[in-house]
């Protein structure tokens, strides 16, 4: 069980790190949505970057040991 942990940490490390640096896009069909997603990175992208790398290195830590 405590694997889970750790590879579940690395898993959502991953994708917090690939929607903050805008490679995962949802895909946006009309310019309201496309306005709603842009306001949503410039919101939260700082925080899933950050969060991503630390939920990910932590997961990596958790593994290890």
């Amino acid at each position: 069980m405590d694997l889970f942990y750790g590879f579940f940490n690395i898993a959502m490390g991953i994708f917090m790190i690939l929607k903050g640096f805008k490679i995962f896009k949802s895909k946006a069909k009309d310019e309201n949505e496309i306005a709603k997603e842009e306001l949503w990175q410039s919101k939260w992208g700082t925080f899933f970057k950050i969060g991503g790398i630390v939920l990910l290195i932590g997961g990596i830590l958790e593994i290890i040991n």
